[in-house]
């Protein structure tokens, strides 16, 4: 699982760069990653230097991917698809935005209490508990960068892709500032970027 959790949140990366992380040998490593493409979780591609041996790269396969999806996430994402495949789109966007206006109660009520100062760094401890694996970074010019990389609704995002725009508005509207998507994993990337910009004063 930790091998895994990597996987997921670096997109790629080469043995010697997992054996590193984990602080393990790359023979300890070779064992699991082993075991893990025999299971259809992880493949490896090769990639060619200038200089030396090529070097396997390990990513995530789509079964590997779907093992940090909740069976609760896929059981709506197939009721979502059997609807909008089912000519109700619109009943599901209706859905969609009033769930997310629950969630936006929900968190105003935990981040109202908090100093306005650190509600953008306990957003991401939220999120985290969520099961995003959410990270909060400072970018140059004071900006904030959030960075999500697991997304527990890419079922529904790649059916819907107004659920995107939503989290946005979400975030958008607890915060009180301007907040740019610049990544999505519905898009192909590994993770989900969210500039986080500063309140005007």
């Amino acid at each position: 699982m930790q091998i895994l959790s990597l996987l997921k949140k670096e997109g790629r990366m080469s043995m010697s760069q997992i054996a590193s992380r984990l602080d393990v040998t790359k023979m300890a490593v070779f064992k699991h990653i082993t075991g893990l493409e025999a299971s259809g979780l992880i493949e490896r591609s090769t990639v060619k230097k200038h200089v030396g041996r090529p070097v396997s790269i390990f990513t995530l396969t789509a079964s590997g991917k779907k093992r940090f999806v909740s069976s609760y996430a896929s059981m709506i994402s197939d009721l979502i698809s059997f609807l909008v495949k089912n000519d109700q789109r619109d009943l599901v966007l209706d859905f969609l935005k009033k769930r997310y206006a629950s969630i936006k109660d929900e968190y105003e009520e935990e981040l109202l209490p908090i100093d306005p100062d650190k509600r953008l760094e306990h957003l991401a401890v939220m999120r985290d508990r969520e099961g995003y694996m959410a990270e909060l970074r400072n970018t140059p010019g004071g900006v904030h960068e959030l960075i999500e990389f697991n997304c527990p609704i890419f079922q529904i995002a790649a059916l819907m892709g107004e659920a995107c725009d939503l989290e946005n508005s979400l975030f958008r509207s607890v915060l009180g500032v301007q907040v740019d998507s610049t990544h999505k994993q519905i898009t192909g990337e590994s993770f989900c970027r969210f500039l986080i910009h500063k309140q005007e004063p």
